[in-house]
């Protein structure tokens, strides 16, 4: 079922943004508390589904925000988790990058395809995927995602996705609204060999916030003497950042103004 078709069913509302002077239309369902009332027990029952795909978050357009004003994405590929509406990975398509974005509901699905397609996305394909059984095939240079963090069940089966298909080298960025419940992700994260590098971005959309951008990658291998072939030395700080000492878990602040 195509996206136009999806959004037949429901009451729909269109939002725009501005991310660095580029004007982007992401339609959206006009009233989440509504569709909630109309969730399926037996569906919710099964597996916890609720329709959070269908609003745009603030962890969402924050991450937008800092993929169209920090990331070089042009000729990357990226793989996006829990795509929702889309925004995240039509921004970064309109980088330059070659993405494929994902989420677990059809009907997410079918409204990113929509709003990649009503903002002249065309470097974007999407696909179904379970993070549980990723059926995803190679290893990406960049994996986004935004608000995914919130149920102690899928902590395990993120991480091990990011094992699999994170390259080498390569970045997961995630955005979070700053849940308590999302601290034992990321220390999940340091366990497993990664390293985690926090900054604030200060939001002002529908209200103000403050959302964490976390800067995942592995954790580098260093030799005291010399650099050992085949293993990727730490990259360089942001120029302008400097990194706290007292952490692994740097915190710093950006905007996005």
């Amino acid at each position: 079922m195509d996206g136009h078709t999806y959004l037949q069913r429901y009451d729909t509302a269109d939002v725009t943004l501005t991310f660095q002077g580029q004007r982007l239309c992401i339609t959206k369902i006009a009233d989440l508390e509504v569709l909630l009332e109309t969730v399926d027990p037996v569906t919710f029952a099964e597996d916890e589904r609720l329709p959070y795909w269908a609003e745009l978050w603030p962890a969402a357009v924050a991450l937008a925000h800092y993929v169209a004003q920090r990331l070089d994405l042009a000729g990357r590929r990226v793989l996006e988790l829990g795509c929702g509406l889309g925004l995240v990975g039509v921004v970064a398509a309109l980088q330059g990058a070659q993405v494929l974005c994902t989420d677990y509901e059809p009907a997410a699905l079918a409204f990113a395809h929509y709003n990649a397609r009503r903002n002249a996305c065309r470097q974007v394909r999407f696909r179904l995927v379970d993070w549980r059984r990723p059926a995803l095939h190679r290893r990406y240079e960049y994996i986004l995602a935004s608000d995914v963090v919130y149920e102690a069940r899928n902590f395990g089966p993120l991480v091990a996705l990011l094992q699999r298909f994170l390259a080498r080298g390569g970045s997961a960025v995630f955005s979070e609204p700053g849940r308590a419940n999302a601290v034992p992700f990321f220390a999940l994260l340091r366990q497993r060999g990664f390293t985690c590098q926090k900054e604030l971005l200060p939001l002002e959309w529908d209200g103000t916030h403050q959302i964490a951008i976390y800067t995942i990658r592995y954790r580098q291998v260093r030799s005291q003497h010399r650099s050992t072939p085949g293993v990727a030395m730490p990259l360089p700080p942001h120029p302008g950042l400097v990194p706290s000492p007292e952490s692994e878990d740097n915190t710093r602040s950006v905007s996005t103004r």
